[in-house]
């Protein structure tokens, strides 16, 4: 496997973690709150992932035989690698993480200039360069770039595809570790918060017998079981407030999982509403054994939600 292949590799499985970071919907929710800093993002990333499947192409496939495709794919990974560099910055910036180009990287950068950015008059300091590319030099390896300039002044310089190519990846993939061990430390530190607070210990085991007793009160009505019933109901309904503020701390707390919730307070709103008046017209026994059930079943779907979330903070 040669280098160039490599360093490919190693480029899209730092990019993978990156955005498993950013899709975790705890990491997300805060990223997405500043939405042009968001978008700065995953403009970047997607970028990153089009310039590196472009560099992945350029040295698998074959080399074109007609003379205005070459130039196409000359002209074509320059600038995937100019456009490449660009996108690691503002990804960098984006994520508050330093990054400046190194010598190596800016001389890619001025050989995209001198060659396909800005040949025909080429201003580097105070001198102008007058430049083209030698097309009996192009070849997939690289070519030889002419320059021209203080009346008369030339020189010739060789680009090697492959050498440029090996020492960008090694820059960007640098770059690309800075950033994915800023986000693991992030990763790190929120998961150490919370490690030893489970939020299955928030729908603790008793609660079963909370259930049984709110039961009790719909099936053997009688003063004793109605106000024992409703000060269960109660409790049930103190421990999801918990939960739902222990998964907002978190910030685990879904559009969807909110959904649920709230169609769960409602439940519990109207079970409420019969133990303290169990004569209420709207509102029979039936119902509030359907209530019960809803509430009793859709409580083991929040204790898998919990012990899913739990599991995802002592995962490595």
């Amino acid at each position: 496997m040669s280098k160039i292949e490599e360093s490919i590799i190693r480029f899209f499985d730092i990019e993978k973690q990156v955005r498993e970071h950013i899709n975790t919907h705890r990491y997300q929710k805060v990223l997405i709150s500043e939405l042009d800093n968001w978008n700065q993002i995953c403009s970047s990333l997607d970028t990153l992932g089009d310039t590196g499947l472009a560099l992945k192409s350029y040295f698998k496939s074959e080399y074109p035989a007609e003379t205005g495709l070459s130039y196409i794919y000359t002209y074509g990974l320059l600038q995937a690698l100019f456009i490449q560099q660009d996108a690691m910055n503002h990804l960098s910036e984006a994520f508050g993480v330093p990054y400046e180009l190194s010598e190596e990287l800016k001389d890619i950068r001025a050989v995209r200039n001198a060659s396909i950015g800005h040949p025909t008059k080429n201003r580097v300091k105070k001198t102008t360069y007058f430049n083209h590319i030698s097309r009996i030099s192009m070849g997939k390896g690289g070519f030889t770039l002419a320059r021209f300039y203080d009346e008369g002044e030339s020189e010739f310089i060789d680009v090697d595809f492959s050498k440029i190519a090996k020492t960008q990846l090694i820059g960007i993939n640098k770059a690309y570790i800075s950033i994915n061990e800023k986000l693991r430390e992030i990763d790190i530190k929120h998961r150490a918060k919370f490690m030893e607070k489970p939020l299955a210990d928030i729908l603790h085991s008793t609660m079963g017998y909370m259930f049984e007793k709110v039961g009790q009160a719909i099936y053997s009505p009688s003063r004793e079981n109605n106000s024992f019933g409703l000060s269960m109901l109660e409790s049930i309904e103190e421990t999801y407030n918990e939960f739902q503020g222990a998964l907002e701390e978190r910030n685990e707390l879904t559009d969807y999982t909110q959904y649920d919730l709230d169609e769960y307070f409602h439940g519990i709103k109207r079970l409420k509403a019969y133990l303290t008046n169990s004569n209420a017209n709207d509102f029979s026994e039936f119902d509030a054994r359907i209530y019960l059930d809803y509430l009793h079943r859709n409580h083991k779907t929040f204790e898998a939600i919990a012990l899913e979330i739990d599991e995802s903070y002592v995962e490595e």
